[in-house]
């Protein structure tokens, strides 16, 4: 049986962390660990890394850089899903406009037959 990943949905606070840190938390993650933050096809990949540019604060959040925030399509004040995949080591960051069209049922022609 698969097991579900931990999942959390916070804000980006005013300094570009990740208000919740629960996450960091239950990777192990502790202040001073180095991490590295990548984008790829629209989600954050952070990543522990012993040449990380980036380590968890002092007091266990994680800052997402303004230039992965553009890239992820998010700002300050923005929420966002953290899904953790700790068998990889990795944080996962998805703006929430990427889960909304991930979720969003395509819509259906209008010539489809309406059940009721």
């Amino acid at each position: 049986m698969t097991q579900i990943p931990y999942c959390s949905i916070t804000t980006i606070d005013d300094s570009g962390r990740l208000a919740d840190r629960s996450p960091v938390r239950l990777m192990g993650w502790k202040p001073g660990h180095r991490l590295d933050i990548t984008v790829h096809a629209g989600v954050g990949r952070v990543r522990a890394s012993n040449d990380g540019r980036l380590t968890v604060a002092t007091r266990g959040y994680v800052r997402i850089p303004a230039v992965v925030r553009r890239l992820l399509g998010t700002a300050v004040g923005d929420r966002v899903l953290v899904m953790l995949q700790p068998e990889q080591e990795l944080l996962l960051v998805y703006a929430m406009a990427t889960v909304t069209s991930m979720l969003m049922p395509p819509e259906a022609p209008d010539d489809v037959a309406r059940t009721s």
